[in-house]
């Protein structure tokens, strides 16, 4: 037997930003650290990770995982460039020179990718692509890739000449069967608030619920939960989202605990999703890559209505476990159907709940293991 392997997953965004990608490292290195046992497992991000936070907001565990930093703290340097878009390119440059001059040291390296180009030192690597950047920088480096959608795969595919493997985010799956006693008058959309990119489109849902509420739309709530981002262009979108929903029975949570969300998951009887929406034509990494929070939803057997950009499509299937729309008044159209018919809210919730299995998070960690084992066996053996 050889000695233990040191197995690192990278991140520029790991400490700092808390969504699904980060969901995403954080359940494979739970994987790894299960499906490899004897071997040290580490998550390296550009700043310090909190890692009690991680745990609670992103129900992760990570025990016997180091977590690492090429930072010791955020400076004033770092924000100057978070806000500054001119200096965003320089920052990336610096990020990623970092994370490739500290993964010599790994015998095994998962690097996740997603705008910032990915280096690798190690003798076998794999990029965990959330969505391709446009050059092949550093992919050439890399024995595999494994991206998280068809959708996605697809542009891999176009992008960097290469295939991938698909495997689907986790999804945690509540114990027991759909809760129809659970469900209120509530819509749901979980999201992070902030602009450009893949944004969620809160405005949009802010404004279509509105309307719903001015046409007579009464005894429902619109929920939006999701963290803030604040610098750069993001600056000023969650004030213009606040500013449009105050005096309507919208409410905006944002950091909760996974325990809070999962309540409100339950809770929930039809589930909004708009990103994507008025994207199409425009850079493909703007339309949603998976939907994660959508197959959340739907694993709690909450009605999800949906706009189908991206990988969303590969989620939700049309009239059987969901609703798809195209323009805000098909939106509204849906969900007032919805809201008269509590049968129809039941039989389509309870088959969103058992499409949602395909997506549990032990399936996820059985497909990335089956991924993962012709690039960390061989090394067992060197």
């Amino acid at each position: 037997m050889g000695r233990p392997l040191l197995i690192g997953l990278t991140s520029p965004y790991f400490g700092a930003v808390f969504g699904g990608g980060e969901k995403y490292l954080g359940v494979t290195a739970e994987a790894v650290r299960d499906g490899f046992p004897g071997n040290v497992v580490e998550i390296a991000g550009a700043v310090p990770a909190d890692r009690e936070r991680y745990e609670a907001t992103l129900n992760l565990d990570l025990h016997g995982i180091q977590l690492v930093a090429n930072n010791r703290r955020v400076t004033p340097v770092h924000r100057l460039a978070n806000r500054l878009t001119p200096l965003r390119p320089l920052r990336n440059r610096v990020l990623a020179s970092q994370a490739a001059r500290a993964t010599a040291r790994y015998d095994v390296h998962l690097a996740m990718a997603y705008r910032i180009p990915v280096h690798t030192r190690a003798q076998r690597a794999a990029i965990l692509c959330q969505f391709p950047y446009a050059s092949r920088e550093g992919v050439a480096e890399f024995e595999r890739v494994i991206c998280q959608s068809e959708y996605v795969r697809h542009w891999v595919r176009e992008l960097w000449g290469r295939d991938a493997a698909v495997v689907h985010p986790p999804v945690d799956l509540p114990a027991g069967g759909p809760e129809a006693a659970a469900k209120r008058p509530l819509i749901l959309s979980v999201g992070r608030f902030f602009e450009g990119g893949h944004s969620k489109r809160h405005e949009v849902m802010v404004e279509a619920f509105r309307g719903l509420c001015e046409d007579g739309l009464e005894g429902w709530q619109l929920h939006l939960v999701g963290s803030v981002h604040e610098e750069g262009p993001h600056a000023g979108y969650f004030e213009r989202v606040k500013a449009r929903a105050r005096g309507y029975p919208i409410r905006i949570h944002t950091d909760l605990s996974h325990q809070d969300l999962e309540h409100l998951y339950r809770s929930a009887s039809v589930y909004w999703h708009a990103a994507g929406f008025g994207a199409e034509g425009g850079p493909p990494e703007a339309l949603e890559h998976f939907g994660l929070t959508v197959a959340e939803a739907m694993a709690h057997a909450t009605v999800p209505v949906v706009y189908p950009g991206g990988g969303v499509a590969e989620v939700v299937h049309d009239k059987e476990d969901g609703f798809h729309w195209r323009d805000p008044r098909e939106l509204a159209e849906v969900t007032l159907r919805l809201v008269a018919d509590a049968d129809l809210r039941r039989r389509v919730g309870a088959e969103a709940w058992r499409s949602a299995r395909r997506f549990g998070r032990a399936e996820f960690k059985r497909r990335m293991l089956e991924a993962l084992r012709p690039l960390v066996e061989p090394a067992s053996g060197e």
